[in-house]
Formats: structure tokens, C-alpha cells, sequence
């Protein structure tokens, strides 16, 4: 309800049993004016257009409540249960991770396998790692290159020896394993006389290294004779 003020007719909202019947004494907040409110002063509070479009708009859809809901629960009735089936997308996303590890390792020890001669070149401690696992890590001669080839034959009593000496070149930027030389001597008909092979001393060259070698073999053979020095694996 609603009280005004005598005065100003400023209104205040208080409730019923809040004003006795002997008076309630209040002050105008607008005014300062002192009065005492009386039961039969209070006014009915008007409603506003908003609270009457509210009471409206409940009372519509308590009706259309009322009207839908046989039609909805009949339907429902009617309707077989249906099973849901909830896929769990963790395990599919834990597959596709693992998946994806797998396929990262196995690119990375791919490439590891095809680059193993340019790892070891950078990191000589992992050519242990690859002969672990019985890997190739360390070409075998190749590129490798004789040159500055000298023949020096040397007679002792009935027997003469052949003293070869040379430069095995290693060109390239990888350290190579030394393959045997093989000496092949043949005499002024083509025909082959003596045929020997020679393991080094020397087992590896380093990279862009010149690594000096000598061979020396017996020579009972003619006067006129050819020689002929490789890497054995190249005959």
C-alpha cells in the first residue's frame, strides 16, 4: 500500500501491518514534514503496464502448458527407449598421439640410418653406437685415389725385389677405410706374371688427407715387365 505525505504528497510504499491502528509517526524524506499514518490514509498501489504484461504473458503460457501437455506426455509413451552410445574421443586421441610418436621415431632413426656417414663425421663416439647395431658408419675406400706411384727394383744375389711407393688421397670430407692394394705385374707379352695383395699397415685415412704407402714384393722374373697397382676391390 501507499501512504502520502499531508504536505508535499510525496508517496511512500509500506506494507498493511506495518501501520496500528494508533498511527505510524514518519518523516517526509522530500519535505522534513513530521506526520503519523493511519490505516484508513493508506492507498491501493496501482499496477504498472509492465506488471500487467507480465501477469499476462504467465497466465498465456500457463494455458498453453496446460493444452501441450497430454500431446508431449502421449508422445513420450508412445516413443521406444532408444540407446545412446557415447564414444569416448580420449581413446581415439590417444591412439592418433601414439601414432604420431611412432611415426615421429621412425623418421628420426630413418634419418639417422641414411645420414650415419655425415654423424659419425660430426660425432666420432657414435660410430660405437652403430656398431652396436651392426650399421655401416665409415665408407670403405671409396674415393679413395693412388697417385705419385714410383717403381724401384732392387737385385739381391739371384732374387730381385720390387719396392712400389705412393700416396693413397682421400679427397673427400669423410674418413675412409683403406682398402688392400693389389700389385699385378705382367711381362712385355701382357701375359701375367705375378699377382699379390697388400694390406696396409694403415687402416683409415682421415678426411682430405694424403697417406703414404710402400710396397715391396720379389721379383724373380725378365727384365722387361709392366706393373700395374689398385685398390683390390676395383679388379
Amino acid at each position: 500500500m501507499l501512504i502520502k505525505c499531508p504536505k508535499c504528497k510525496a508517496e511512500y510504499k509500506i506494507e498493511d501491518d506495518k501501520v496500528p491502528e494508533g498511527g505510524l509517526k514518519m518523516r517526509c524524506h522530500a519535505c522534513g514534514e513530521v506526520f503519523r499514518a493511519y490505516p484508513k490514509d493508506l492507498i491501493e498501489e496501482k499496477k504498472t503496464e509492465e506488471d500487467t504484461a507480465s501477469v499476462d504473458l504467465s497466465k498465456m503460457f500457463e494455458r498453453v502448458s496446460k493444452a501441450t501437455n497430454n500431446l508431449f506426455s502421449d508422445a513420450s509413451n508412445t516413443m521406444a527407449p532408444t540407446k545412446v552410445r557415447v564414444i569416448h574421443s580420449t581413446s581415439y586421441k590417444n591412439t592418433i598421439n601414439y601414432f604420431l610418436m611412432f611415426l615421429v621415431l621412425a623418421l628420426m632413426a630413418g634419418m639417422l640410418y641414411l645420414m650415419r656417414y655425415d654423424v659419425v663425421r660430426l660425432v666420432p663416439n657414435a660410430e660405437k653406437i652403430y656398431d652396436k647395431l651392426h650399421i655401416e658408419s665409415i665408407y670403405e675406400g671409396t674415393g679413395l685415389q693412388i697417385s705419385n706411384v714410383k717403381i724401384d727394383e732392387i737385385v739381391e744375389g739371384n732374387f730381385s725385389k720390387i719396392k712400389v711407393t705412393g700416396i693413397i688421397d682421400n679427397p673427400t670430407r669423410y674418413e675412409m677405410t683403406v682398402l688392400p692394394l693389389k700389385v699385378v705385374v705382367f711381362d712385355e707379352f701382357g701375359n701375367t706374371v705375378l699377382d699379390t695383395t697388400h694390406y696396409l699397415p694403415q687402416k683409415r685415412t682421415r678426411p682430405n688427407y694424403k697417406l703414404p704407402f710402400t710396397v715391396v714384393i720379389k721379383n724373380p722374373m725378365p727384365d722387361k715387365k709392366n706393373i700395374q697397382i689398385t685398390f683390390a676391390d676395383d679388379l
